[in-house]
């Protein structure tokens, strides 16, 4: 218990400071977009993509107040759970020192620390595919009908923040497959409660669909395939972008803590759940079409925590219980001195983070981060001085609706699909002239050159890498 609190302190303690420095990606805005709707009624606004509930936990801290802090807060906070689930797990198999270091793998990943402080609903879903696992180790134990309805809720709600945790439906029926001590016939009964629960929770939100003639999850479902988008096989593409992420977040330290600790596990004790672990994350890289840097974080607070309880038990090798404080030690030492630096740089410039290339390309440097938007945003009580005319946000809508959580004093942008014309020229026919917000003209925004009127550049807001002079996102002055 003593472990549980410090770890979960610790948790918060690392993930809470500066959790607003970078600013939204563009899938964040759609979150928190999603989570306003709740409250407009709506609680399974445009989710054809696979992420059904993510949004609730944001929805129930009312995010029109301090929206950026509430969408990232909601992520840690059910990080919690999943935490004291796997130091519940980790103790089982290796007792307190299990837990110690499986904690502190958990919070010494720099990728499992970068996206458990953003809106994203891997790191969530991962959290609680931890929960299921542990309590289908629960369920293979008793076979009660309490534990495979814990069971079933825990990996429903896993597969409801995102379809990314479907495999590990594998995981908890190999789990209870293989570790039960009753019959076999008694373990397939168990199972039924679990897979029951599952079901019934994807019905309200499948019937919600259907009634309202929505597409089916067509965006999630569009992601599984075989092949890549190029051609050729998803798994070898898949391969290389899980070994980028594994080497790309400034140190590797916790990446050979990991690999070795799963290998002691799989060797001395729990050889049946790290290949329930490996085996949904293998049909991840397999069928997926293209399985991105955050999908993978699905599975990767499970791998942290078996890796933890594998080093534990590896531990106990040496004779001494010295040399054993003195191995569990310096493990923690290693995980530090990869994890602090990384963290202090989070903290005060999340540009200059050592990054893997897509992951930079996503949240600093392309239009999907949030470099530029809100600095434009946030910027417009300053640089729109007649403040009767609206501004027209020339970008994607997701894009647009994204940096008006930034809006100062109710002056936000009227978004609408890239590159606007239509409503620029009817914003020119009403009012005479009109703010346009241009991201990456020509090929998102407005070439304003083209349009039947004079523009005057108010300012540039460049992203990191860019200056003044050739910033990706220009604000104009439009009039005919």
């Amino acid at each position: 218990m003593r472990y549980l609190v410090i770890l979960v302190l610790v948790l918060w303690a690392t993930r809470l400071p500066a959790l607003e420095v970078l600013p939204l990606h563009n899938d964040e805005g759609l979150h928190l977009t999603r989570a306003v709707e709740v409250w407009r009624g709506h609680p399974f606004w445009a989710i054809s993509d696979g992420k059904i509930i993510n949004h609730w936990p944001i929805a129930a801290f009312y995010p029109r107040n301090a929206p950026v802090f509430v969408a990232r807060i909601a992520t840690v906070l059910v990080s919690v759970p999943g935490l004291a689930a796997g130091l519940a797990l980790a103790r089982r198999f290796s007792g307190e020192p299990g837990m110690l270091l499986a904690g502190a793998l958990w919070i010494g990943s720099p990728y499992l620390f970068f996206y458990e402080r953003l809106a994203f609903s891997d790191a969530e879903a991962g959290a609680l595919v931890v929960v299921a696992v542990w309590l289908a180790v629960r369920l293979a134990d008793s076979g009660g009908g309490r534990d495979a309805v814990l069971t079933g809720l825990a990996l429903a709600a896993a597969m409801l923040m995102k379809f990314t945790a479907a495999p590990f439906a594998l995981a908890v029926a190999l789990v209870v497959l293989a570790n039960s001590r009753y019959p076999l016939s008694r373990r397939i009964v168990a199972l039924m409660p679990v897979a029951g629960v599952v079901v019934a929770g994807f019905v309200i939100p499948l019937g919600y669909l259907l009634l309202r003639g929505g597409d089916v999850f067509s965006i999630a479902f569009g992601w599984l395939g075989g092949s890549s988008g190029q051609g050729g096989l998803a798994l070898a593409g898949n391969m290389q972008r899980l070994w980028a992420q594994l080497t790309g977040f400034g140190t590797i330290s916790w990446v050979a803590l990991l690999v070795f600790g799963l290998a002691l596990l799989a060797v001395r004790r729990g050889r049946s759940i790290v290949v329930a672990w490996a085996l949904p994350l293998l049909l991840m890289m397999i069928f997926g079409r293209e399985v991105l840097s955050r999908h993978y974080v699905v599975a990767l607070p499970l791998a942290l925590v078996l890796a933890g309880a594998g080093l534990a038990l590896g531990m106990r090798r040496f004779k001494r219980p010295a040399s054993r404080q003195v191995a569990v030690y310096a493990a923690l030492v290693a995980l530090a001195l990869g994890v602090v630096p990384f963290a202090l740089t989070a903290y005060a410039d999340p540009a200059a983070l050592p990054l893997p290339a897509e992951v930079r390309y996503e949240h600093v440097t392309s239009h999907s981060s949030g470099y530029g938007l809100s600095e434009a945003v946030a910027s417009f009580p300053d640089t729109l001085e007649r403040t009767e005319l609206p501004v027209i946000g020339s970008m994607f809508p997701d894009s647009c609706r994204r940096a008006n959580f930034y809006a100062v004093d109710g002056r936000t942008m009227i978004c609408t699909d890239a590159p606007g014309v239509p409503a620029i020229k009817q914003a020119l026919a009403e009012h005479g002239a009109v703010y346009v917000l241009a991201d990456n003209t020509p090929l998102i925004g407005v070439d304003v050159n083209t349009l039947d009127a004079e523009a005057v550049r108010l300012a540039g807001y460049p992203r990191p890498g860019e200056t003044e002079a050739n910033a990706s996102l220009v604000l104009w002055l439009v009039e005919r």
